[in-house]
């Protein structure tokens, strides 16, 4: 049955357009937001619907409506991302950002009283780090020298230290000294030093869109990933994606373990060799075997990530690569499986951990799924490093079931068996069972099936609701995503849009719908 709005609209209608706008406005900007800044959401809306009324001769009525015009809106969101360019702002502009009336300083001398107490609350070893990093402008390297204090030793005093500091701040938080107050107060602590690494103190005590805690998810990197030059030739590999728009949404534990063991930048570059003893770690001209060190510090470094929620690690790297490292005998390359020996230790020891290399997050499939189980597992880290009780695993198990699903059912029904005895079990036996399981059933994929079963069980729960047409539209949609004309983004934007009007908490709820924040925008590319 073909939707009189339809026919209105291909028709020419100047009436069916206002109720077309009217009908699905709110639906275009929820779905606008995912790739664009707030200020340039109503803009661009209005450019969609332009071409959506010049367009309007191209349109079956039999089909879907927001669907066409969703897909119209996928088009011109990416075509402004392409051409965006960033905004430079004249030095004279913000020569006197405190202003005139000496206001801001006050404000910023009270709120730097806050941070300073709060400093003095920790651990010698660990203040002392961060005062020197912050306070003084040293580097991470230049601290270890002057303390005479192992390199992996400065950045694990810094990152518990900042840590046990965002905590005193957030129980220090009352009496409306919220959020935005708080970073000021640590901007002013700081000084003109330190911006990236300090402004990760301020863990903002709000929820996510699906009602749980928002988590910042801790992810150790190989160091010269985030521009530090420890590289052989004494440069770096900066990449773009976890420098821009991951940076902003995750807390980093930089690592470099040829520097750590004692190698200098530049030096010497390293390969895989076969050997009788195994795969050997060799240097290429002096022929010395790095073997042994770099298997201790993966001994001394491995227990501390189990902190963390993921590693990207450096590709091609004969002590960090994940995949396809060379391996040598004599002259010749005899495999080109291998891995790196300090990647090696760390798969040993976590298996379940979220891993990938710098390389292989180009691909926009491996890249969603990378950063989906990153904050997965950190919610779940937040969850049991609370003083958690049974009923808050029940609820968080409940706010996963689409998303768990869309990756690997049996594992999910493993994991309700778990929670299932929640209240009957002790709690640690309780957390670890239920982390391992949570664990595999990211480990494993989502396929387009799994998503086309999910988006279709999330319709049943809302379906009763709605009109044979908005049903329709919906069936239409999933479809379209299942043959590979949209991207998922399309038909989980207008499933929750319909949750949301309709007040269908749990299905508005779930995960599934925002597993990472939006401004990532992972879920629009189209599947092949």
């Amino acid at each position: 049955m073909t939707d009189p709005l339809n026919t209105r609209f291909a028709e020419g209608d100047e009436a069916a357009l206002v109720e077309c706008f009217r009908a699905h406005g709110p639906l275009i900007r929820s779905y606008l937001r995912r790739f664009v800044r707030p200020q340039d959401v109503e803009d661009l809306q209005q450019i969609v619907f332009a071409e959506v009324w010049r367009s309007r001769h191209r349109f079956d009525p039999a089909r879907s409506l927001p669907a066409w015009m969703l897909g119209i809106a996928h088009k011109r969101a990416v075509d402004q991302l392409r051409v965006r360019t960033p905004q430079t702002v004249p030095l004279d502009v913000i020569a006197d950002p405190a202003g005139a009336d000496g206001r801001a300083d006050g404000d910023g001398l009270a709120e730097r009283d806050q941070v300073q107490r709060a400093l003095a609350e920790l651990p010698e070893p660990q203040r002392q780090a961060i005062e020197l990093a912050y306070y003084g402008d040293l580097t991470q390297r230049e601290i270890a020298e002057k303390l005479s204090v192992p390199l992996g030793t400065i950045k694990a005093r810094t990152a518990r230290g900042l840590r046990r500091l965002s905590g005193i701040l957030d129980t220090a938080a009352t009496g409306g000294w919220e959020a935005e107050p708080r970073r000021a107060g640590v901007a002013a602590a700081r000084g003109a030093s330190g911006t990236r690494a300090m402004s990760r103190v301020s863990t903002m005590s709000k929820t996510d869109e699906t009602g749980g805690p928002v988590v910042r998810p801790r992810i150790a990197v190989s160091s010269c990933l985030m521009g530090e030059p420890v590289r052989f030739d004494g440069g770096h590999s900066r990449d773009r994606f976890l420098n821009g728009e991951l940076d902003r949404h995750v807390e980093w534990v930089h690592i470099c373990p040829e520097m750590e063991i004692g190698l200098g930048s530049p030096r010497e570059t390293l390969r895989l060799e076969r050997s009788p003893d195994g795969t050997r770690l060799i240097s290429r001209k002096s022929r010395t075997d790095l073997t042994d060190r770099m298997t201790a510090l993966a001994e001394e470094r491995v227990p501390a990530l189990r902190e963390v929620d993921g590693y990207v690690f450096k590709s091609r790297s004969p002590s960090c690569g994940v995949h396809g490292i060379p391996v040598h005998a004599g002259g010749a390359t005899v495999d080109r499986k291998g891995t790196g020996v300090f990647a090696s230790a760390v798969l040993d020891a976590h298996p379940l951990l979220p891993v990938e290399d710098e390389g292989r997050l180009h691909d926009a499939l491996l890249r969603e799924t990378f950063v989906e189980r990153i904050f997965a597992r950190a919610r779940l880290r937040a969850l049991l490093e609370s003083d958690w009780r049974p009923r808050d695993l029940v609820s968080f198990h409940a706010r996963h079931k689409m998303q768990m699903l869309a990756h690997d059912p049996a594992a999910f029904r493993e994991a309700g068996r778990v929670v299932a005895g929640a209240g009957s079990r002790p709690r640690e036996e309780l957390a670890v069972d239920y982390a391992r399981v949570f664990g595999t059933v990211f480990a494993a994929k989502a396929s387009i099936g799994r998503h086309v079963n999910v988006l279709q069980h999330c319709v049943g729960m809302v379906g009763d609701a709605l009109d044979p047409v908005r049903r329709a539209d919906l069936a239409e949609v999933i479809a379209s995503y299942q043959a590979g004309r949209v991207a998922l983004s399309v038909p989980a934007t207008l499933i929750r849009h319909h949750a949301q009007g309709l007040a269908a908490a749990y299905v508005r709820d779930q995960t599934y719908f925002s597993p990472y924040p939006e401004d990532l925008r992972l879920r629009n590319h189209v599947p092949a």
